[in-house]
């Protein structure tokens, strides 16, 4: 029987996890931030990172705090949003955070039936969650809505993507 003790212990960290996601939602965009893989004539992926800005000739990606620079010439096709991978990456480490901290919250070492210790629950709590949010993040990874330009070096692909970029 878990005592009132352990399960206010659980209804906080609850708690905490659901309100603390509202907190960073509220910082506002002041432009439009697109993540673009860019990859060369032969198909071999030469950057990634997010939009500042695209003109004429150029495109100009930020990639932790670093610009790159790309002349349209080099370019065979660019890819929005990130891989598919990135979603199973991204579920796997949330949900088994998220499943250690309740393995650990929910530990009884004397429990009469299921009792386990609190690095037992960790461990248990943290491998089921990965396996979880990794399963989540595949089925995600499915409807994303990624767009592919083919450019090739041409001109004319650079102004229609350069156009569909900026709406």
């Amino acid at each position: 029987m878990k005592t009132s003790k352990q399960l206010l212990k659980v209804l906080c960290i609850g708690f905490m996890l659901v309100f603390s996601a509202g907190v960073f939602a509220q910082k506002p965009s002041n432009s439009k931030s697109v993540f673009l893989r860019v990859y060369n004539l032969e198909g071999k992926k030469i950057s990634k990172g997010k939009l500042i800005f695209v003109n004429d000739s150029t495109l100009t990606l930020n990639r932790n705090g670093k610009k790159f620079d790309i002349n349209f010439n080099t370019i065979g096709k660019i890819k929005t949003k990130h891989s598919g991978g990135h979603n199973v990456l991204v579920g796997a480490l949330a949900g088994g955070t998220l499943g250690a901290i309740i393995g650990i919250s929910t530990a009884d070492p004397d429990a009469w039936i299921y009792s386990y210790s609190k690095s037992e629950g960790a461990y248990a709590g943290g491998l089921l969650g990965a396996a979880g949010g990794a399963a989540i993040g595949g089925v995600t990874a499915g409807f994303k809505e990624s767009e592919t330009y083919i450019i090739n070096g041409d001109i004319v692909k650079w102004k229609i993507f350069k156009e569909q970029i900026m709406k």
